[in-house]
Formats: C-alpha cells, sequence, structure tokens
C-alpha cells in the first residue's frame, strides 16, 4: 500500500524533480556543488583550494554555459574538457585552471565587446 498526495480537489499529485540551488545560485547536483565537482573531477582539487579557486572555477562555469545547450555537470565538464584539450598544456610553472581561466575570461570578455559592438552598426548610416 503507498500514499497518494492529493490537492484541494482531491486529484493526484504528481512528483516534480527540482534541481536544489546553493544559497549562492549554484547547482547542487549528488549532494555537491557544480563548482566543487568541476574542481575535485578536472582540476583534482581539495577542499581548501576550491575555496580558494571559487572566482576561477566560477569563470569557467559560465565560459562552459556559453559554449552548450546542456547545463547539467556533465554538460559543463565536457565543455571544460574540449577547452582544455583545446589549450594544450599551460606554459612551465602555471596551473591548468589558471591557464583555462585566463583564456575563459578573455573568451567572454569579446563576446560582450561583439555584443556592444552590434549596438553600434544599428546606429551607423551607411
Amino acid at each position: 500500500m503507498s500514499i497518494k498526495v492529493v490537492d484541494e480537489r482531491g486529484e493526484e499529485v504528481k512528483e516534480v524533480q527540482i534541481e536544489p540551488k546553493d544559497p549562492e545560485g549554484g547547482l547542487v547536483a549528488d549532494g555537491m556543488l557544480l563548482t566543487e565537482r568541476v574542481a575535485r573531477e578536472l582540476f583534482d582539487m581539495m577542499p581548501s583550494e576550491i575555496s580558494r579557486n571559487k572566482s576561477k572555477l566560477n569563470t569557467l562555469i559560465d565560459y562552459a554555459k556559453t559554449k552548450t545547450e546542456d547545463h547539467s555537470p556533465e554538460g559543463i565538464k565536457w565543455a571544460l574538457r574540449n577547452l582544455s584539450l583545446k589549450l594544450g598544456t599551460p606554459p612551465m610553472g602555471e596551473k591548468l585552471i589558471s591557464y583555462m581561466t585566463r583564456y575563459a575570461h578573455l573568451d567572454l570578455e569579446s563576446q560582450e565587446i561583439a555584443k556592444e559592438k552590434e549596438k553600434y552598426h544599428g546606429n551607423i548610416d551607411s
């Protein structure tokens, strides 16, 4: 025997899966924040390193969201893996996360600049 949840009219209410979010707005999957999953699974970071690199991780996640329509943790990780493969090995002495973040930041800024330039194209008389 199972318990059914009903509304005011006596109709059965179907369960709806809601993805939980952390207080800062990040996705939570499998009990772990998206930033934590990316940090642990892509960069092998310890919890103390995650907190120090949180802004870099957020920049990388923002970049990944512009490169894929799949914003699930797996989609984000694949977009970042593709970036890593595209960039190759960082220069001697530089960490991969810093190398990738610098590129992602430049790419995001160039997208913003392109959007701003487009606004001017509509105002120019040819």
